[in-house]
């Protein structure tokens, strides 16, 4: 899945998931594969941060922002780059 680059809601951060299951990826062998490339899908995750008002990453009360959200990823094209399956950039959220 391609990570927004720019800070979105909470809703289009999960339509954004649900898009990348539905339209850009296929069931094949019992198992979910990428089209573009036929890599296997998987789960990881990703950091959500919520976006202060002066464009800072509001790490919460405990540091960890929102917390961690679970994401597909295709195992050929677009693994995590953090530890556990875990992406290593923040992704920022607007309050709603």
């Amino acid at each position: 899945m391609e990570l927004p680059n720019n800070a979105v809601t909470l809703d289009k951060f999960e339509k954004l998931i649900e898009k990348f299951i539905t339209t850009d990826s296929k069931k094949e062998g019992g198992r979910l594969v990428h089209k573009k490339c036929g890599g296997t899908i998987r789960i990881g995750f990703v950091p959500l941060f919520y976006l202060g008002e002066d464009g800072s990453l509001d790490p919460g009360p405990d540091g960890f922002g929102i917390g961690k959200k679970r994401v597909p990823y295709c195992e050929k094209c677009d693994p995590p780059d953090g530890f556990n399956f875990s992406y290593a950039r923040r992704i920022p959220i607007l309050k709603q």
